[in-house]
């Protein structure tokens, strides 16, 4: 077990329901294919789900790999954003939601007084280091088809027609207004996003 690559699913709880649950199975069975060459199945009860965390909204967290499965749950606080550094991402691959986010946290360290960073690769925008993003304009909303992971939320609205995809050049930035933050635990409805003028 020592040697196997550990990876992570986060599926929002609200009032006790798991959303999105499809889209999360979906995701982990992809992975341990990949890696694995075989599926999985996690069972998710409402009556595993600790007593008080049974209301509002909870985070359920699952670590899991070729051997290994567990399943955690916490109250969830949406995060408090107002500013993003443009950071450099280089090679950076995350295509698969690692447990090990160390890549991610050695470019956090350059955020200086920002409150999150917002990754470029190859001059292209992708992803912050916890979310996909959506950019929006006069035109609509838009998702980079540069991103990094695809994200459960990024997919769902897409599949419903909500956002589209296009390729986002750092130089295009400033034809947008604002830029959300999406992941499986924030919806575009609960606008966590930033001006784009607080982007640097």
């Amino acid at each position: 077990m020592k040697n196997e690559p550990f990876f992570i699913e986060t599926i929002k709880v609200v009032d006790g329901k798991f959303l999105n649950l499809a889209y999360h199975m979906d995701r982990m069975n992809r992975t341990m294919i990949t890696f694995f060459n075989t599926t999985m199945f996690v069972e998710l009860w409402k009556g595993d789900i600790p007593e008080a965390l049974q209301s509002g909204v909870t985070k359920c967290r699952i670590v899991y790999s070729y051997s290994y499965v567990k399943t955690e749950y916490e109250p969830y606080h949406y995060p408090q954003l107002n500013s993003l550094k443009l950071v450099e991402g280089g090679d950076i691959d995350y295509s698969f939601k690692f447990a090990d986010r160390s890549v991610l946290q050695t470019l956090l360290l350059k955020k200086e007084d920002c409150s999150e960073i917002l990754i470029i690769k190859d001059g292209h925008i992708t992803d912050t280091s916890f979310s996909n993003v959506v950019l929006e304009d006069r035109t609509g909303l838009y998702t980079p088809s540069t991103y990094l992971l695809g994200g459960t939320k990024r997919k769902q609205l897409l599949d419903k027609g909500i956002v589209k995809e296009k390729k986002i050049r750092v130089e295009d930035i400033h034809d947008y207004s604002k830029l959300y933050l999406i992941n499986a635990m924030i919806d575009l409805e609960d606008t966590v996003c930033v001006d784009i003028d607080k982007m640097f």
